[in-house]
């Protein structure tokens, strides 16, 4: 908050204890906002919102592109590592979020994606969802936007129209926005991103709970700094009637009069769950947790997009990296302080391409608007249609180490339909303690091969970029088919200034995950990369003759998570395949709900923000109508 501000109204866990509440939302993140505020609508109702992390509403976590940044202080973001990964050389997947009101949407890349109208038309007829289809949710994504108003990007640098016409000639439409209900599934699309007019990063928080409405709201309470430590039943364990709540080591009380709706997210959830005895009956007892509920999908089922990164060096200029220059990031400091505009009121992530790796002719890597079967690749609404793969263009470094002195651009080549699935587990019964994370990275033989064939396309893409007349070089240099010495050597440790005095403690074998725009923090630069850099030697590769073999062992090195972490609670209408029903309801067990990425049937191809709102929103008006009929009876 600004200095002298009135402050954000929250409660401590001793203001509440013992006391009872319509409804307690666990999580106060992306989902956790949306419901709070409309529960808390109805000037009869009393709600409860607890999150483990703080507002702490700073001018660094507004400003869209510095925020981006996990590893810049003061943001509240925080690290959950998986387990070590086979496929990805035994390195661990690290799972970005914030444990701040607002929850991810505090970092997250500012991208406001629906999905199209083929996936969610799929959760329908694949899982049998008939109310999940796009035509019942779409009404919902619109009434989000409402609040949300996403934008397009405000500035934007002289590579993207190359971009744009190296994606037109390999058969891409280019130019549709990306959430256009009329566009084609596959193309080059213009980004919506969350940012308001004054250039200020649009969260979950801000957009539903900002100071004014809590303040109005006489109903509305939000503990922060406490964390859920379990859920609390009637003597039958059918039926929640509160939770335990952790605050500096005390444990409080609050009860529920209505329900307890769980927002956690997708690994916290069901960690929740399972230390208050719903989940795997083995599982519990091998802890000693008293099974109150044998409810086998709990942490099951984890899916994420994964992500590569393919890498060119272009001008300064052209890339994110020309903010480094003092001169250059003081003048877009100074447009934003002034304007609201420039760089810093914008993310990292313009356009992004959208394919359907079977609509791609094998032999030119070009898109096809219709597949083997003759049957039109096209259509956004058709299950069959939905595309597996986004490349992100990202005019910045995405990989996982800093290239200072580099100016690098990247086709950030990303998996949205994955076959391989993860779990989590609890590592003890303590609720400060991390879960256990098998984390699901290319273990499915056909998502391998459908990054080899999205590896590819990518390259051509890349060269088709350097026909397109752009005026500059733009070699590829961290690609499959380089010195593989040379891509370890930069792995090595890093001795950055801000790493020496803000760095996390990490475990000696994983990497931080990319982070779009790290670069652009003032540090030292690193003398084992930079060297290496210049040594290089390679012969540049080419999409025509890469080897599948170049291609894994590429991947297995750069691979990482894009944090959109779903379906570990997942949606379905028996409990031996899903934790909720088609109203969120947890099987089996009376006045409890979730509503957060874990319900996801199938994950989308979409970045998670908006499913998650649309989820959250449609929630809250399934618990509200279900209390006005119970009520009207």
């Amino acid at each position: 908050m600004w200095p002298f501000a009135p402050s954000y109204p929250t409660v401590h866990a001793a203001d509440i204890h013992h006391q009872a509440f319509d409804y307690i939302i666990v999580g106060g993140g992306t989902a956790g906002c949306v419901l709070a505020s409309r529960l808390s609508e109805s000037p009869n109702a009393s709600v409860l919102l607890l999150e483990k992390g703080r507002v702490h509403d700073n001018f660094l976590s507004r400003i869209p592109l510095l925020s981006q940044n996990f590893d810049f202080p003061f943001l509240q973001s925080v690290r959950r590592d998986s387990d070590p990964i086979p496929a990805a050389n035994g390195r661990r997947a690290a799972l970005w979020t914030a444990e701040a009101l607002g929850g991810a949407t505090r970092i997250n890349a500012l991208l406001w994606t629906r999905g199209g109208a083929g996936e969610y038309n799929q959760w329908a007829e694949d899982h049998g969802l008939e109310d999940w289809s796009w035509d019942r949710i779409e009404p919902w994504l619109r009434k989000c936007e409402d609040v949300v108003r996403p934008r397009k990007p405000g500035f934007e640098l002289g590579c993207i129209p190359f971009v744009e016409e190296a994606a037109r000639r390999v058969g891409l439409p280019v130019g549709e926005r990306v959430n256009d209900p009329g566009a084609n599934t596959q193309g080059c699309f213009v980004m919506d991103q969350t940012v308001d007019g004054k250039g200020q990063r649009v969260s979950a928080y801000k957009a539903w709970l900002p100071m004014v409405t809590v303040r109005e709201r006489k109903g509305l309470k939000i503990c922060t700094g406490v964390v859920a430590s379990r859920l609390l039943f009637n003597r039958d364990g059918t039926r929640v009637t509160g939770v335990r709540v952790r605050e500096g080591g005390r444990e409080y009380t609050v009860k529920t009069r209505r329900e307890v709706i769980v927002c956690s997210g997708t690994i916290c959830t069901p960690q929740i769950l399972m230390l208050s005895g719903i989940g795997p009956r083995h599982h519990l007892e091998s802890l000693e947790i008293p099974v109150l509920h044998d409810l086998p999908a709990v942490g099951q089922g984890l899916s994420d997009h994964t992500s590569v990164p393919i890498i060119m060096e272009l001008p300064r200029k052209h890339t994110l990296h020309c903010l480094e220059n003092a001169f250059v990031f003081f003048w877009h400091l100074l447009l934003y302080l002034l304007f609201g505009k420039g760089l810093l009121a914008t993310g990292t992530t313009p356009r992004s391409i959208y394919v359907r790796t079977a609509a791609l002719d094998k032999n030119t890597m070009t898109v096809r608007h219709n597949d083997d079967s003759d049957q039109d690749a096209m259509d956004v609404s058709l299950p069959r249609d939905v595309p597996d793969v986004e490349i992100m263009i990202n005019p910045v470094n995405c990989l996982t180490v800093n290239t200072s002195g580099k100016s690098l651009f990247t086709w950030y080549t990303t998996l949205i339909q994955p076959y391989s699935r993860g779990h989590v587990k609890l590592a003890s019964d303590d609720p400060l303690t991390d879960p256990k994370i098998c984390y699901p990275m290319m273990t499915d033989d056909k998502d391998r091969a459908t990054m080899r064939k999205a590896v590819r396309f990518t390259m051509r893409l890349a060269e088709e970029f350097t026909n397109t007349g752009y005026p500059h070089e733009a070699p590829l240099t961290i690609v499959p088919g380089m010195d593989l010495e040379y891509l370890d050597a930069l792995h090595k440790p890093k001795t950055g200034l801000l790493q020496r005095f803000w760095a996390r403690k990490k475990p000696a074998d994983e990497e931080p995950i990319p982070v779009p725009g790290i670069d652009l923090l003032p540090r030292a630069a690193s003398p084992s990369a930079n060297s290496v850099l210049k040594k290089q030697q390679f012969q540049r590769p080419d999409w025509r003759t890469i080897t599948n073999d170049e291609i894994d062992a590429y991947t297995s090195r750069v691979c990482v998570s894009s944090l959109h972490v779903s379906c570990t609670c997942r949606m379905s209408n028996n409990p031996q395949d899903g934790v909720v029903n088609p109203k969120l309801k947890v099987h089996g067990v009376d006045n409890l709900r979730i509503a957060d990425a874990s319900v996801f049937p199938k994950i989308p191809s979409a970045h998670t923000m908006a499913p998650v709102v649309m989820v959250a929103e449609r929630c809250a008006e399934f618990v509200k109508k279900e209390w006005e009929n119970k009520e009207g009876k």
